[in-house]
């Protein structure tokens, strides 16, 4: 028989060999990305830039317009679009949504405002940490359970350095490992860790000449694989679709009806 001590080591070499190469294979941005399953966004020119889809098992960060710390509402009614896309594609699981304290200088995700996006409350987990490292453990535990189909989380400004890529990397393996969808959020715009997130998003407000649902324009800033790009689009809450302004039909500016998340404590 072997020597049980060196055939344990000899593993954990083979161990460690495969993880440098799951992790430089998501650096170079290898077909690794093109090959991953898609969740269609509902518009065929965005759909055909991003290769089908937002890519799924991967992590996605959106950005906002603030230049300081104040709470960007674009960053989350983003997010919650995105989620009502994810959850129409998957098959089952829910969204667990990592939040934020709020502060002097804005709020958290508001359960009703959410709804009103098309965002099935019923399906959203919210989770409270006491600071930026417990949202990081908690959104990578998030990606690590095949029960869920996306994970969102609240953070910061991005830090560059080491540790920062490091962070992005896990989450990054976790997403991939399971099939989980991460969205990172940071309502700060300006500069971003150079992670390695398969794309990065910036989202503004856009006027809407009176209709309540959200007109927003979007600059794809990084993409696995593809081009950076831009559009100026429109999220119709009604059937879960984004639209070109052009698509948008006549509606009498009155928001959508919400139930009342006060008395099962969903909101947030």
């Amino acid at each position: 028989m072997g020597d049980p001590k060196r055939s344990n080591g000899v593993g954990q070499r083979a161990d460690l060999a495969s993880l440098r190469a799951q992790v430089r294979a998501i650096e170079r941005g290898t077909d690794a990305g093109d090959r991953a399953a898609r969740c269609p966004l509902g518009l065929e020119g965005l759909d055909h830039h991003l290769g089908g889809g937002l890519a799924l098992g991967r992590i996605h960060e959106i950005t906002g317009e603030a230049r300081t710390e104040v709470r960007d509402a674009s960053v989350f009614g983003f997010a919650a679009a995105m989620s009502v896309r994810l959850l129409g594609a998957a098959r089952g699981g829910d969204i667990l949504w990592c939040l934020r304290d709020a502060n002097m200088f804005g709020g958290m995700a508001y359960g009703c405002g959410l709804a009103a996006l098309g965002l099935d409350m019923d399906r959203v987990l919210f989770v409270e940490a006491r600071d930026e490292a417990q949202r990081l453990w908690a959104m990578e535990e998030g990606l690590r359970c095949t029960g869920l189909a996306g994970v969102v989380g609240e953070f910061g400004p991005a830090h560059a350095g080491e540790a920062a890529r490091v962070a992005e990397r896990r989450l990054q393996l976790a997403a991939e490992t399971s099939g989980v969808t991460g969205f990172l959020l940071r309502s700060v715009a300006g500069e971003t860790a150079a992670g390695t997130a398969d794309s990065r998003w910036s989202v503004r407000a856009a006027p809407s000449g009176g209709d309540p649902r959200p007109l927003w324009s979007l600059s794809l800033d990084r993409l696995r694989g593809g081009q950076p790009a831009a559009w100026r689009l429109f999220w119709d809450s009604r059937d879960g679709r984004f639209r070109m302004p052009e698509e948008r039909p006549e509606v009498s500016p009155v928001w959508p009806e919400t139930r009342s998340f006060a008395a099962s404590g969903a909101a947030a």
